[in-house]
């Protein structure tokens, strides 16, 4: 809801335009003004009744603002005299715009509908004081309420994802709904939406400012634009621009309020003799939010092909092929839980190192949660020319959880910091685990020829027992992959009969007592009092991330 829908009177508006037009008046020979916004707001002991003109200078001269009264009038006759904000310009350039502020608080509880707002010249030095009526221009349906005001008008109501420029804005910027995320941050729930802006004229535009509100049936939450940078944009430049609206967590939003911010300077003023200001929002348009029931559709991603990003995305770098080589899912009985790890290759197709990016990851079930991955930490800042680099990201599901429908979502924690925003999502399916013969851990692939696990007896120590395992290995490497001491690990973990872990032992791919081609003997660091028979040796693949210890299964070994 906007003046520019709800002060138009004199001529007959099109409500099927992109744009909701205001009517311009003629107030004297060089002056036009036009309504940009009518308020008229309950506020703590009365109603708030506000104007913004925007006035032209049609003349080829400097043109002084004329100090006539702007008055407004109720439905029932009444005249209500508004306050010029002391923020004002008193005087317009010729050919130019300026919009000038103009409030009042009335003592006045019950219900007031506004339907003119009038300029009225007063001449104070006569007797009787002689008013003149210069211009008055009608209000056509209601002025700004508040935000729990409803937009009704239809050609101020919008699809999700249909174009729109916004009302009352002197620019020609165009908006499109992309998407809105909800994220559970440690300060609440916040929703993200995102824009984008388009610039369909062939000069640089700035885009100005609005706000976005979060709707419901019965409750209005309020947004906040997250760049505080001006946007500018260069001729047919698109960019993205994203809205927080903190939210409570059952939230469920139907849709988004454009509302374009306004502001009144008061004379009289607060501290050091500076004006006060006073801020409000004017509803321009609405826009509905795709039905909660309506499923995204996403491409199935086949194992090892190159990710697509979105296009206006700076993140990932023109020359750098991402792509998902190794997607499994293991039971974490002890922990009551599942894991899922996806191993990322980044492959390098230039001739000069690119810096690895840093990007997040998450998996949406198919019955809609979102869990966030957690990234290797990683030593290698490049990689180089025509080489590779791999990264794991290791994801917690509950134990109900099926691996069908999974979703892989790429995500740029940078753009919109500090929340994110989905640069690509595919729907992925899980790999089938290794059988005992081989496992990989990529770039390495090993075949399991043979294996043992013996028990030692400490005659000369403690008198207890220990363990050793031989693996006889045929091991392969993918080349043209770089890998260093943060690299994954491989870890095996010794069981009793009673299914008790009783000794670990990690061993690297590279570097000092690396697994090689041939036989491993490897001593576990695992002691018990007795002999234990049957052991059980499982093979997993072990990595480090901030928040700890990850890893996956990729093979049991039982005598």
């Amino acid at each position: 809801m906007t003046s520019s829908y709800a002060a138009i009177a004199a001529e007959p508006v099109d409500t099927s335009a992109e744009v909701l037009a205001s009517a311009n008046y003629q107030l004297n020979d060089i002056l036009s003004v036009e309504l940009k916004s009518v308020l008229n707001e309950h506020v703590l002991g009365g109603t708030r009744i506000g104007v913004i003109v925007r006035m032209k200078n049609n003349g080829t001269s400097i043109s002084r603002v004329p100090e006539y009264e702007v008055r407004v009038k109720t439905n029932e006759g009444v005249e209500y005299t508004l306050q010029a904000s002391a923020s004002n310009p008193k005087s317009i350039q010729p050919k130019t715009n300026t919009e000038l502020s103009y409030l009042s608080d009335i003592d006045r509880t019950d219900s007031v509908t506004l339907s003119e707002v009038n300029w009225t010249d007063v001449d104070y030095y006569v007797y009787p004081k002689k008013e003149t009526l210069m211009l008055a221009v009608p209000i056509s349906g209601e002025a700004w309420k508040g935000s729990d005001m409803p937009i009704t008008n239809p050609a101020a109501v919008k699809k999700w994802g249909e174009s729109f420029t916004v009302p009352s804005l002197l620019s020609p910027l165009q908006y499109q709904p992309v998407s809105i995320e909800k994220e559970v941050t440690d300060k609440g729930t916040v929703q993200v939406v995102q824009l984008l802006v388009t610039n369909p004229t062939q000069q640089r535009e700035t885009m100005p400012e609005f706000v976005i509100d979060g709707k419901t049936d019965s409750q209005s939450y309020s947004g906040k634009k997250i760049e505080q940078d001006q946007i500018i944009l260069e001729a047919n430049e698109q960019k993205y621009v994203h809205y927080a609206v903190p939210t409570d967590n059952d939230t469920v939003l139907s849709s988004i309020n454009v509302l374009t911010p306004e502001q009144f300077s008061q004379s009289n003023g607060g501290q050091g003799g500076q004006p006060d200001t006073v801020k409000y929002n004017v509803g321009r348009l609405n826009i509905l939010l795709p039905n909660a029931s309506a499923s995204a559709v996403y491409s199935s991603y086949q194992m090892g092909e190159t990710m697509k990003f979105d296009a206006l995305s700076q993140l990932i770098h023109p020359n750098l092929n991402v792509s998902v080589v190794e997607f499994h899912m293991n039971d974490n009985e002890d922990e009551g839980s599942k894991s899922v790890t996806a191993k990322f290759r980044l492959f390098n197709k230039s001739d000069l190192p690119i810096a690895v990016p840093v990007f997040q990851t998450d998996l949406i079930s198919s019955d809609g949660y979102t869990y966030t991955g957690n990234r290797q930490s990683i030593t290698t800042q490049r990689i180089l020319p025509n080489s590779g680099l791999v990264i794991n990201y290791a994801y917690t599901l509950p134990s109900s959880e099926k691996g069908t429908g999974l979703v892989i979502r790429v995500n740029d924690t940078q753009k919109a910091a500090p929340y994110k925003t989905s640069i690509a999502a595919y729907g992925i399916n899980l790999q089938q685990m290794d059988t005992n013969e081989k496992f990989s851990v990529y770039p390495f692939d090993a075949k399991v020829n043979y294996w043992t696990v013996s028990p030692m007896y400490n005659r000369k120590g403690d008198l207890t027992y220990s363990y050793k395992a031989r693996f006889d290995l045929e091991m392969k490497r993918v080349e043209q992959i770089q890998v260093d001491a943060s690299f994954s690990k491989l870890q095996l973990e010794i069981y009793n009969s009673t299914n008790n872990l009783i000794g670990t032992q990690q061993i690297s791919f590279i570097g000092a007592n690396r697994l090689i081609s041939g036989e491993n003997n490897i001593m576990l660091d695992a002691t018990s009092d007795q002999l234990e028979r049957p052991l059980t040796i499982k093979l997993y693949e072990s990595f480090t991330t901030p928040a700890g210890n990850s890893k996956r299964l990729l093979g049991v070994f039982t005598q």
